[in-house]
């Protein structure tokens, strides 16, 4: 379901500020905790109050999120600068946005920056209808505002495509996780369905380096298969193969790289010197090679 992004703005999670309404449609569990604990994060590290609205995660798994950030979430749950909120059996819109402006009202009170929300929707289903109605009033609550920012979960593998795709037209944009890297020459994305790496612009004797830290990232992860995606590459040098081959040849006997969208010249190039054999190496396009 990943297209229903292409025509709205997306904007990093580092370049959250307050006066932001965004939606995070994701399609994994790990898409959502890093995208929502970096989120959160920034907020706690800007003074902002962070309120988020739970369906299905425990406040100690929130906890738990935070800590590889070096955010001690339990602290700041104590402290009254995060709170986690079950959400209700019963999903009344007005309530909730009354509740969101009073919240925004009480960090500032309380001398804070400003409200950070978030919210894993789910909790509203199966009546979508008044999901509209509810994203219409946060949206006329955030906009103009300099004391609160909103990111909405939508849980893809809960919601119908056809409603996905209308909620997250609610939304001004999406937000996406942050880059393992970003210049004017280099642009490297994490993914994760699947599992990856998506590379963007230039691989040259300036980003080599970068390119290179970006793939050992990747050994941090437990898939077997991690895929790296260069439809965007616009060029990449010898260096730049040699850093795939390296990482290719530096997995477990049991893990794969496998590279999709490769231009036809560099598959030549890999076949001729004799890349194109490396264990744990893979081309192709049609998705990801069974493991």
């Amino acid at each position: 379901m990943r297209n229903i992004n292409d025509s709205v703005s997306t904007k990093h999670t580092g370049h959250v500020r307050l006066g932001d309404h965004l939606c995070l449609p994701f399609a994994s569990d790990l898409e959502q905790r890093e995208v929502v604990s970096a989120y959160i994060a920034d907020g706690l590290i800007r003074g902002e109050r962070v309120l988020y609205y739970s369906d299905k995660t425990a406040p100690r798994a929130i906890d738990a999120w935070l800590d590889p950030r070096g955010i001690d979430g339990a602290l700041a749950m104590a402290r009254g600068q995060l709170e986690v909120r079950s959400a209700d059996d019963h999903f009344d819109p007005g309530a909730m946005v009354d509740g969101i402006r009073h919240a925004v009202r009480d960090a500032r009170t309380a001398g804070f920056q400003g409200l950070r929300l978030t919210g894993e929707m789910s909790w509203a289903l199966p009546d979508t209808v008044r999901l509209h109605e509810y994203e219409s009033g946060v949206a006329s609550t955030v906009t103009g505002s300099d004391d609160l920012a909103a990111i909405c979960q939508y849980d893809e593998r809960l919601f119908d495509k056809a409603d996905i795709t209308g909620l997250v037209a609610r939304h001004p944009g999406v937000v996406h996780v942050d880059p393992l890297h970003d210049d004017r020459r280099l642009r490297i994305v994490p993914t994760f369905s699947p599992r990856g790496l998506r590379i963007c612009g230039t691989v040259d004797d300036l980003t080599a380096g970068a390119f290179a830290d970006a793939l050992a990232h990747t050994t941090q992860w437990p898939e077997r298969i991690i895929v790296v995606d260069v439809a965007e590459l616009l060029f990449i040098d010898v260096a730049g193969i040699r850093a795939l081959v390296r990482a290719a040849e530096a997995l477990a006997p049991d893990r794969t790289l496998h590279v999709r969208h490769l231009a036809p010249t560099l598959r030549n190039v890999l076949r001729i010197v004799g890349w194109d054999t490396t264990p744990g190496l893979t081309i192709g396009d049609a998705g990801v090679p069974a493991p």
